[in-house]
């Protein structure tokens, strides 16, 4: 499923390089393939260049949480609450780092595998759908197509509000002194394709940053203002898009998070709207097939009937 999105969202392109330049399906779909993994090492480098950006300022990171951890325990210990005694450095030991990696190592295999996959299906599914101009469409890549309008029109319009937020947010950290502002950005625009629940997640990092190297004051500035801009463009930009776009209201959504993120986990929370807007059509074309058979039945009765009553 997340393949077939990322297909819908892909192969505007292949047609417009066929149309636009005359050029053939395979040349076309050469193209395509460059361009993405193009954009997908432009950006593998930048977030690259920004941990080792990160990992160059772990030291102060270490001496903030320290700091202040020792603040809050002697809040809690003034307030006669016994907190226990943690050591940073104690936590990030060798040992324990190497324990981290032997969990973590397995489930990024995991994830990489499964991305290679995802990739390789997209970029079948958009062969199969990318039809020579002219040419007819064969019967996958009809019934694909019947499904695709509303998949991509959800695509487009989630992918222009989460870039609109995005370089909100991007302008917002730069003004706040947030460090690596750029990935924090990138990383609210991905997880903006998950309803409600990515923008909870994106909005950790760059606080919890900002209250290590600056204190909480300016950490519940940064909170406030991502908060502000996400209600902002949730409730007045993204209105308009759907308005022309989709048609699904506010509770559809919630409803729809809820429903398939727990059938199908993390995939369903990161399509939740497309699985729903598929469901409708096709219950939409179901009942439009059952009631053309009742009425072409309702039909051939009345004809039947009037037969036998002129008999």
């Amino acid at each position: 499923m997340l393949s077939l999105l990322l297909a819908y969202a892909a192969v505007p392109f292949p047609k417009w390089l066929m149309l636009r330049f005359k050029l053939r399906k395979s040349a076309a779909i050469a193209l395509t393939a460059v361009a993405v993994v193009a954009f997908g090492v432009y950006l593998l480098l930048a977030l690259d260049l920004a941990t080792i950006r990160i990992a160059a300022k772990l030291p102060i990171y270490e001496e903030s949480l320290a700091s202040l951890y020792q603040q809050v325990y002697t809040f809690l210990d003034a307030r006669g609450i016994v907190a226990p005694t943690l050591s940073v450095k104690s936590v990030l030991t060798p040992e324990r780092l190497r324990e981290l990696s032997r969990a973590v190592l397995p489930e990024a295999g995991a994830i990489v595998s499964n991305g290679l996959l995802i990739g390789v299906l997209s970029f079948l599914f958009v062969i199969e759908m990318a039809g020579e101009i002219g040419v007819q469409l064969g019967p996958l890549a009809e019934k694909l197509a019947y499904y695709r309008s509303d998949a991509r029109s959800y695509v487009a319009v989630t992918a222009k509000t989460a870039g609109i937020n995005a370089l909100i947010n991007l302008v917002f950290l730069l003004a706040t002194g947030v460090d690596t502002p750029v990935v924090w950005s990138f990383l609210y625009f991905f997880l903006d394709f998950i309803p409600t629940l990515g923008f909870v997640i994106a909005l950790i990092p760059p606080t919890l940053v900002t209250l290590l190297m600056y204190g909480w004051k300016r950490a519940l500035l940064v909170a406030g203002g991502l908060i502000l801009s996400n209600l902002i463009v949730d409730n007045v930009v993204t209105p308009i898009f759907m308005k022309h776009a989709v048609d699904i209201s506010f509770l559809e959504i919630t409803l729809s998070l809820v429903l398939w993120a727990f059938l199908l986990g993390l995939t369903g929370a990161i399509l939740p709207i497309p699985l729903t807007l598929a469901l409708r059509k096709f219950v939409a074309k179901k009942l439009e097939r059952t009631g053309t058979c009742a009425e072409s039945l309702g039909v051939t009765a009345m004809a039947r009937g009037s037969g036998g009553i002129r008999r």
